[in-house]
């Protein structure tokens, strides 16, 4: 049974549409995706799956680091952002994990857990590592280039 789906999705003509459709769309490295995705985002939208880490105590938290002020992002109440953080805990551990998303396209822009007995302990360590990947891609664009001769 499966064998024959399998042959039915990869018919001549699928694989024919597809070879058009990638030499139309030549495609970019995933790594110059997700920058230009981050460099491009105005907004941030974060969702909580749990109730130990809450969506104000990541706010306060990503808020009090030294380069949010530098990174010109918004954050906003409801998901309708261009960049949306997903945070959860796993059952019955002490590891918190985040995914930030690029909501036009649904790339997954940074992924990482961070290990803490509750959600205020692993609110700063996870705000520190979103800031540093944000910063990673926005501020070293805006850096100015080299001079020759100096």
């Amino acid at each position: 049974m499966i064998c024959s789906v399998l042959s039915l999705g990869l018919s001549p003509l699928a694989l024919g549409q597809s070879q058009q459709v990638a030499q139309e769309n030549p495609p970019q490295s995933s790594s110059i995706q997700r920058t230009q995705a981050i460099r491009n985002a105005h907004t941030i939208c974060i969702h909580s799956e749990t109730a130990f880490l809450t969506v104000s105590t990541l706010e306060r938290s990503l808020l009090k680091q030294k380069n949010w002020d530098r990174l010109g992002l918004n954050i906003l109440d409801k998901c309708g952002a261009d960049i949306q953080i997903d945070i959860d805990r796993l059952h019955f551990t002490h590891i918190h994990t985040y995914v930030l998303t690029d909501k036009k396209t649904g790339i997954v822009l940074a992924a990482n857990r961070v290990r803490a007995f509750d959600g205020v302990g692993a609110s700063g360590p996870m705000a520190e590592q979103i800031v540093k990947i944000l910063s990673a891609a926005r501020l070293l664009a805006q850096l100015p280039a080299p001079r020759d001769g100096l």
